[in-house]
């Protein structure tokens, strides 16, 4: 009984680390997981999710890096933190929706919901559709002919 009690304040102490702003966990389990998609950075292979509403996406590092950072940060009992900042997430948001032929819609705020993960939330003019995101061969395609 002892060790159940102590395993489940563990948890709830984990848990309420986790809050980026009140409610953060619970709006981040509001991302559909079939929604997963990559977009790959300079920095990182970051993970982007849509929210089911349309007008909001998530990002989070790839699931070394947000494990490299917890383990560092773990190490040094909270004294180093290397985690990554919102501006590198807020530009896998803006690159997620330019592939998806968003590029018209502006990103209106951002915000860290739980550690590694930030919401981005965005408005498009009306009449403007999500496509689909383009392979990864597209991709390095596209790339190729930029630096043509």
């Amino acid at each position: 009984m002892k060790t159940q009690t102590i395993a489940a304040l563990v948890l709830c102490g984990l848990l309420a680390g986790c809050g980026g702003r009140p409610g953060g966990l619970k709006d981040a389990m509001a991302y559909d997981s079939k929604s997963l998609t990559h977009v790959q950075m300079k920095d990182d292979n970051y993970r982007i999710f849509e929210h089911p509403s349309g007008d909001r996406i998530m990002t989070t590092t790839s699931l070394g890096k947000a494990a490299g950072q917890g383990f560092v940060k773990g190490l040094t009992y909270g004294l180093a933190d290397i985690q990554t900042p919102e501006q590198l997430h807020e530009a896998a948001a803006r690159r997620y929706l330019d592939l998806t032929g968003r590029a018209a819609c502006p990103i209106q705020s951002g915000y860290e919901l739980v550690r590694t993960q930030y919401e981005f939330k965005f408005s498009c003019p009306e009449g403007t559709v999500k496509t689909a995101m383009p392979s990864p061969m597209e991709l390095a395609r596209q790339r190729v002919q930029s630096t043509q």
